[in-house]
């Protein structure tokens, strides 16, 4: 049960409307009773049991159970947010075993249909804040929340976000349409937009990111973390950071699998220690509340516990419009290029329905954005800290060390025969892929292929020398491989196959073989 009634933030709301938890004109919606004490608190939450238990009752009997709704719903408005760790537990232990209509509901009304006086002056002063949102794109769960929302008359006061990152399967774009066709005037769709756009026109049509896949077309590949980042994370969160929402609703469920299997309905989301556009600290942030609106945001999770069964039979049941791409045999759909068809062989398991995302991804790679920046972070801390800084040591007996002083020279072979080839490793010591391909450069040096002298570049705090002005050498992640020839003119071609023995020597014999 809820521990205790925090009801200081309507005590304390200040005349301009803005109350001690910086949230602006949102009080508890219970802000007007007297604070009640803990056994009150348990015979609400025995209430709301009770109710929930009668009103399932009634509902397969097929029985009227407007008159039990109202009375479990009266006892969930009465369950106001947390302000301890202590009723987060108590809480989630509360909604868990509540229909996801009803959490859907407490959560309007705790912040938006319970707060009259926020209301009132968004109406008068028109803010472009939204404390409660739904975050979508528009899988299967979100088009029940959404569903669920318009059911029961909110969805036109709880805007809806889907992130395009521009690179969403034709389908999704046309899906876009038809959900908001089907939902009318009701539905509030913001669609957002990767940061630093360029148009195509700019980029010879290879790409819409400007500085990031314009001279990197396969980032999403190489540093999948930094894509998500440009594409969906920060573009969200300005969002976000905008609208001043305080609780945004998801559509992850347990039965996804991974780190979803410990969800619970209602979390906090902290922002990170360094975020520099969170939302600037009240003066009374002092407080000792874990979960005030500065230090992070609520995320609700209505469909935690349901299953990808039930979710379908809802859709089917009620005639939601999905994505037609499902009707293919998709389970879980992204961007187009690393969104395949499921694993029929895990069908029915909880990996089963986003086994078909983010495949292709070379998880043999470290990003070089984010391996320097981190690099660069790391080196910081160890001088700050008087501590020395000291460079891991791979060790390879038979290849060439470069630095930015002799790369050029070897590069333009003058110290290797005209038929010759120099196969050339760009890596950084502290790159763990680059530590576990250690031993295979080390084999393929050994190896002694003919006519073949094998080279490494460190790039952790050496840049790549141009050659003849030109950058030659596009390096977007680390173990990055070329060969480089002169024969019958010079050549530099980039390895794109697996980081394996014999597929590199298979590779350099067959590029040898054709010259």
């Amino acid at each position: 049960m809820m521990a205790r009634r925090h009801n200081s933030r309507s005590q304390s709301s200040s005349k301009d409307g803005t109350n001690n938890d910086g949230h602006h004109f949102l009080e508890s919606p219970s802000s007007q009773r007297k604070s009640p004490n803990n056994s009150s608190l348990a015979r609400r939450a025995m209430v709301i049991r009770r109710q929930h238990h009668v009103l399932s009752e009634r509902y397969d009997a097929n029985d009227n159970n407007s008159a039990a709704e109202t009375e479990l719903l009266q006892a969930l408005y009465d369950l106001p947010l947390p302000t301890t760790h202590k009723e987060l537990v108590d809480l989630n232990d509360e909604l868990a075993g509540l229909e996801p209509k009803f959490i859907l509901q407490w959560a309007h009304h705790t912040l938006l249909a319970g707060n009259h006086n926020y209301l009132r002056s968004r109406e008068t002063n028109g803010w472009n804040s939204h404390p409660l949102v739904q975050v979508t794109s528009f899988g299967p769960t979100g088009l029940v929340i959404l569903d669920q929302l318009s059911k029961y008359n909110v969805l036109d006061t709880v805007p809806v976000i889907t992130m395009d990152t521009l690179h969403l399967f034709k389908e999704s774009y046309v899906f876009y349409d038809t959900v908001q066709s089907h939902y009318n005037s009701t539905l509030h769709l913001t669609t957002t937009k990767p940061v630093h756009i360029a148009h195509p026109p700019e980029l010879d049509g290879d790409s819409v990111f400007k500085g990031f896949i314009s001279s990197s077309p396969t980032l999403w590949k190489t540093d999948p973390r930094y894509y998500t980042k440009v594409t969906k994370i920060d573009p969200l969160q300005q969002k976000l950071e905008e609208w001043q929402t305080i609780m945004w609703i998801t559509g992850r469920r347990r039965s996804q699998g991974g780190e979803r299997e410990k969800l619970d309905v209602l979390e906090f989301d902290s922002f990170p220690p360094d975020e520099d556009n969170r939302r600037v600290r009240s003066q009374e942030d002092n407080n000792d509340n874990p979960f005030h609106s500065s230090k992070g945001r609520w995320k609700l999770n209505p469909l935690v516990y349901w299953s990808y069964d039930q979710v379908w039979n809802y859709i089917k049941a009620n005639e939601v419009p999905y994505n037609l791409l499902y009707d293919l045999g998709f389970t879980s759909i992204g961007d187009e290029m690393t969104t395949t068809l499921p694993k029929k062989s895990h069908v029915g398991d909880a990996i089963y329905e986003r086994s078909g995302r983010f495949v292709d991804l070379n998880r043999t790679e470290c990003g070089l954005h984010s391996h320097l920046q981190k690099i660069k972070a790391l080196k910081k801390h160890y001088e700050e800290a008087g501590e020395e800084w000291t460079v891991p040591e791979l060790t390879c007996e038979k290849c060439i060390d470069l630095n930015e002083d002799t790369f050029l020279e070897t590069v333009e072979n003058n110290n290797l025969r005209d038929d010759s080839l120099l196969l050339l490793e760009f890596y950084s010591p502290f790159c763990g892929s680059c530590q576990e391909f250690a031993p295979v450069l080390n084999r393929l040096a050994d190896y002694q292929i003919p006519n073949t002298v094998v080279a490494r570049f460190d790039i952790t705090e050496q840049n790549i020398p141009k050659y003849i002005n030109q950058e030659l050498f596009q390096v977007e992640s680390t173990p990055t491989l070329y060969l480089v020839g002169h024969s019958p003119s010079f050549y530099a071609e980039m390895y794109s196959g697996k980081h394996e023995f014999d597929a590199i020597l298979q590779w350099l014999t067959k590029k040898r073989n054709s010259r």
